[in-house]
């Protein structure tokens, strides 16, 4: 009677929200998760204007392969050991507040690494916004699956995935070309301005999601319990290898083509292509991992992103850095929307502020150890073998999805 009682009450819940969602879809710019996305756009936007400049500010004050690492490690780190209590007690006090929290300290971290004359400097403004971000991704997953229920959530993580990927990939086309035609700083200018209207419409235009709330005390969590699941330790263990794969692509990458002696306007170009097709499949790729299961697009997604690595560390000409990056591109398409759906599709409502946050500290830890042997391997190799490194990884994430995760 119990188990049939919690059933018919988690069913009315999910008609509830069903029912809300609809009323919200009479007015689609009213809708929040539109302005979810738009707020979320802005911010990512702005960082993809300076994340790819990040590696060539540090050179130019000097630091080795490693120090360049530790500038995004340093950001990584400080969002794995964070996110996961946020997104926990997101599931406490609600989404909006921490998304808020997180996008005003991407305003003052982005306006200070303006300022930045020393490679600890530039590791301090990435502790901000590190900080900054495990505020404000799981809040901001956890909204998107309080509002769908499990037979819309791929497709609406899909949706959500594509503002955040848009943002991240077109910023870095915007962000060469106004440090080409303007200053290096404008980008970081710019930065600061965008996250601040992400601010303004967290705070005024968005309303706080109907959910299911915890029971009990207030508690802070890592989410370990959670991987006494075995499918879900598959999929953080598959999503740390994807994250360190596009990590070493962020961070030397632009090396790559610096040192080739690419401008950054051209850097930029090729990075928002990769990003367009990372975000053109996001949404089908969503809905076909709806109707036919996660397990298939994860690990084939992490199989041809390796190959695109591989390939990726002999080439040499902007056609072949283009071929590659869209292979990739479209790898990430194809894995990340149903990453994130099995993630929510296998924990409690109650949870998902705690599930998202585990799932975003397994991509900071794959952020954090991409850059550091990324580092350690172009001071000691060659950045072939950064790619290579990576690659392998993948390959070793894809098989243990395949032999550990059941549907």
């Amino acid at each position: 009677h119990r188990d049939l009682h919690r059933l018919i009450r988690r069913q009315r819940q999910m008609c509830i929200r069903d029912r809300w969602w609809m009323e919200q879809m009479a007015g689609n710019a009213e809708h929040p998760l539109f302005t979810l996305c738009l707020s979320i756009f802005a911010v990512m936007l702005g960082l993809g204007f300076i994340v790819p400049l990040l590696p060539i500010y540090a050179e130019m004050l000097g630091a080795t392969g490693f120090e360049i690492g530790l500038v995004f490690a340093s950001f990584a780190l400080v969002r794995a050991l964070t996110t996961t209590p946020f997104g926990t007690l997101s599931d406490f006090f609600g989404r909006k507040l921490f998304m808020a929290l997180g996008m005003a300290l991407y305003v003052v971290s982005s306006t200070a690494l303006t300022f930045a004359e020393t490679v600890q400097h530039l590791i301090f403004c990435r502790i901000l916004q590190g900080v900054g971000s495990a505020l404000v991704v799981p809040a901001a997953a956890a909204y998107v699956a309080d509002l769908f229920a499990e037979d819309k959530r791929g497709e609406a993580m899909g949706v959500f995935n594509m503002a955040f990927f848009a943002g991240i990939g077109f910023g870095p086309l915007v962000g060469g070309v106004l440090a080409d035609k303007i200053s290096f700083h404008t980008p970081f200018y710019a930065c600061s301005i965008l996250a601040f209207i992400g601010l303004i419409l967290t705070l005024f235009k968005l309303r706080e999601p109907k959910r299911v709330r915890p029971r009990g005390r207030i508690k802070i969590s890592y989410g370990f319990h959670l991987l006494a699941n075995v499918r879900m330790t598959s999929l953080i263990i598959s999503r740390i290898t994807l994250s360190i794969g596009i990590s070493s692509l962020i961070v030397f990458f632009p090396v790559m083509v610096y040192r080739l002696g690419m401008s950054t306007s051209e850097m930029g170009i090729l990075l928002a292509v990769q990003a367009a097709a990372l975000i053109a499949f996001q949404k089908k790729f969503g809905r076909l991992s709806d109707k036919y299961g996660r397990k298939c697009p994860i690990v084939i997604g992490s199989v041809a992103a390796g190959l695109a690595l591989i390939l990726l560390g002999f080439s040499e000409t902007i056609l072949e850095f283009l071929i590659f990056l869209v292979v990739f591109g479209v790898s990430g398409g194809l894995s990340i929307p149903a990453s994130s759906a099995a993630v929510a599709d296998i924990s409690d409502p109650r949870e998902f502020g705690e599930a998202m946050g585990l799932f975003t500290t397994s991509i900071s830890i794959g952020m954090t150890l991409g850059p550091i042997v990324g580092g350690l391997i172009l001071d000691y190799l060659n950045i072939t073998g950064v790619f290579h490194m990576a690659a392998t990884l993948l390959f070793a994430g894809a098989t243990i999805l395949l032999l550990m995760f059941k549907e």
